[in-house]
């Protein structure tokens, strides 16, 4: 799906949902106040909705390998913050967090290169009538 028509459906459906919801408030300031505040929040709502989109869409196995990239990044996090530890095991820990920063930088560029994408044409009477 194209990430224009995904947010403006979603910004759409947020403000149908705030005008059926208004519908049944009888009070008008309530109704303009939710109206109002619809039209502010929708945009952002719908930049959500995108970046979970994107994540459901994405393939299990670079999902597992974003999740454990980010694990370990806040495992390093922790342990440098750790004040019983000598600067020796620190230095180790900073340079194992660039390492996995790097890796998690380009996870969706390496999980990239060893797939192949097909795609299947569509025919239409234009094509066929032309050959």
């Amino acid at each position: 799906m194209n990430n224009n028509m995904f947010m403006a459906l979603s910004t759409s459906v947020v403000n149908g949902a705030a005008l059926a919801a208004t519908s049944v408030i009888g009070i008008p300031a309530v109704t303009q106040g939710i109206m109002a505040s619809s039209g502010i929040i929708s945009p952002f709502l719908s930049l959500w909705l995108l970046k979970v989109y994107i994540r459901i869409d994405d393939p299990a196995e670079l999902t597992r390998i974003i999740s454990s990239l980010k694990a370990s990044i806040g495992v390093c996090k922790k342990h440098l913050k750790d004040k019983s530890s000598s600067e020796e095991f620190k230095q180790k820990t900073r340079a194992q967090l660039e390492d996995f920063q790097i890796k998690l930088q380009n996870a969706r560029t390496d999980f990239e290169k060893g797939r192949t994408h097909t795609t299947t044409p569509f025919s239409t009477s234009e094509t066929q009538s032309s050959q």
